[in-house]
């Protein structure tokens, strides 16, 4: 299998292609984001957007990222991804913004403060939300409680139509 990745500096894909060298994996690692991956259409038959997927660039939403997913995505690849629960620690006093997305305003982690991310308040949200390019859904649902910090999540395997 080929693996390939973004991530948002040239710095954190440096840093990911040591380590993982260090291993013995040589992935294709490049520079992009949700609503601007470097690669050419329909070049996967899967994208895993691990805890990703759900942050939005400025003047753009969810819809813009899964617009580029599907745009690198073979038709019948599938999307195995995380999206924020609305009851997550990271949307405590958020700033809810008019296009679904909120703006994190208290990370205890200070990371994410001042980014915008979209959430969700149940699977059949997301799959509503999802089904402009996808259909045949699955989904989990995971809770993590880091030493206080509760983190919640939808897990979402769908196909692209």
């Amino acid at each position: 299998m080929d693996v390939y990745g973004i991530e948002i500096t040239k710095e954190i894909v440096t840093q990911t292609g040591e380590r993982l060298a260090k291993m013995g994996y040589k992935p294709n690692l490049d520079v992009g984001r949700n609503s601007d991956i470097p690669y050419e259409d329909e070049k996967f038959d899967y994208i895993l957007a691990c805890h990703c997927c759900y942050y939005c660039d400025e003047g753009e939403t969810l819809i813009d990222n899964l617009n580029e997913y599907c745009r690198v995505l073979k038709k019948g690849g599938f999307l195995i991804a995380s999206v924020a629960d609305l009851e997550s620690y990271i949307f405590n006093d958020a700033e809810v913004m008019n296009d679904g997305t909120m703006i994190i305003k208290n990370d205890p982690y200070g990371n994410r403060n001042g980014y915008r991310l979209h959430g969700f308040n149940s699977e059949s949200e997301v799959e509503r939300y999802f089904s402009r390019y996808f259909i045949n859904f699955s989904f989990a649902h995971s809770y993590n409680n880091f030493y206080g910090i509760e983190e919640k999540l939808f897990w979402v395997v769908c196909e692209k139509k």
